[in-house]
């Protein structure tokens, strides 16, 4: 990278922290706590490592989705399991663990906003000299992050786990300078094959021709386990699909957010509170802890009605254009110039632009996308 201080301030300034490791080798880059809106140039910041010329020497996942949330996630999927590419793996519930090996040789066992691991370093390093001796080697997978979940007994997010702790590989990212490149899964599982490690288990659903939806059919329903984790072909683009009953035992384990209480109406197809209220009680809730569940679903509702009418103004202010400028222009560049011109010379339309510019470019996925993440699971 030609100027390694610019990009971190504008990576600062996106919402990212930047935090210097050993007097400046090294820069871990994560998300702030506050961090909410993403666009596309930043999902593969959700937890890098860089060296002090700008090489990436251990990086976790990009930041990837739920379904709905991200149109071209979505669409891509789809198009990977009409084709048959797609592989279907266990979203294991536990906590994600990097291991990587620096320039000098030293193995790291990180989580996402740590450059030592915390207290769970010692925790997988135990797991791993027990049985997993190549993870401490420091000449195996030397350029690239292995990404396992570390699971067990002592370890519970919501779903229970019972023996000993254990790591479970679920991918892998080659170093290529500054950029990251994710191994396919038959990679990833012919490398666990080969070095005795245990490996996400992948489920026989890859022939769907229902897109995501199917996909969700399936896990809607689970009560023991957190969802699935939908994987392109080439291993690079990824999108989460979590059984509502995860949202529900999240939420009530960990702390009742407004967006646990969206994703549970969203991904239980819940559209009234009496629905609502039922399916938490046979998720297990007692009647008086619905009740909070409740205000965060009239405030979704209302949430969800505002994320309308922006979308019926933005048709609304497209019609009222063509209508009034119809066979005025000879190319759709002049179109397009004119177009921008009145909305950003108007106060109310200028508000909701992006929208209004996926409304005039047809993009009816990406606004409703692009209106869930940025209206409904922000309000």
């Amino acid at each position: 990278m030609a100027d390694l201080t610019a990009f971190y301030n504008t990576l600062r300034n996106k919402g990212f922290m930047t935090k210097s490791q050993e007097d400046g080798a090294y820069i871990l880059v994560h998300p702030s706590r506050g961090k909410y809106d993403w666009e596309p140039d930043e999902l593969g910041y959700r937890s890098v490592i860089f060296d002090a010329a700008g090489n990436v020497v251990s990086t976790g996942w990009p930041k990837f989705f739920n379904q709905g949330e991200w149109a071209e996630t979505d669409a891509a999927i789809a198009g990977e399991l009409e084709a048959g590419r797609a592989v279907i793996t266990h979203k294991h519930d536990g906590s994600l663990i990097i291991r990587s090996v620096l320039p000098d040789g030293r193995i790291l066992f990180r989580t996402r906003d740590t450059f030592d691991g915390g207290k769970f370093a010692p925790l997988a390093e135990a797991v791993a000299r027990a049985n997993y001796p190549s993870l401490l080697d420091p000449t195996f997978f030397a350029h690239g992050s292995l990404l396992f979940e570390y699971v067990g007994a002592g370890n519970q997010i919501v779903v229970r786990y019972e023996g000993g702790d254990d790591l479970i590989l679920l991918g892998a990212g080659l170093h290529e300078g500054a950029a990251v490149r994710y191994l396919a899964f038959p990679d990833v599982e012919a490398m666990a094959k080969a070095n005795g490690l245990r490996v996400v288990e992948v489920y026989d659903w890859a022939d769907s021709q229902n897109g995501v939806g199917e996909i969700l059919s399936l896990v809607q329903g689970w009560d023991k386990a957190e969802g699935v984790v939908v994987r392109s072909g080439d291993g690079q683009t990824l999108l989460k699909v979590k059984s509502a009953w995860y949202f529900a035992q999240h939420a009530l384990r960990w702390h009742m957010t407004y967006e646990s209480i969206c994703r549970f109406a969203i991904d239980g197809g819940i559209v009234d509170e009496a629905s609502l209220s039922e399916a938490l009680q046979k998720a297990g809730w007692d009647y008086e802890t619905t009740v909070t569940a409740r205000a965060h679903f009239v405030r979704y509702q209302a949430k969800r009605a505002e994320a309308d009418r922006i979308a019926e103004q933005a048709r609304a202010f497209i019609g009222a254009f063509d209508a009034e400028t119809s066979g005025t222009f000879g190319d759709e560049r002049a179109r397009r110039k004119s177009f921008a011109s009145r909305v950003f010379g108007d106060v109310r339309a200028k508000a909701i632009a992006p929208y209004l510019f996926y409304t005039y470019d047809g993009k009816v996925a990406q606004l409703d996308s692009v209106l869930l993440r940025k209206v409904v699971l922000q309000g």
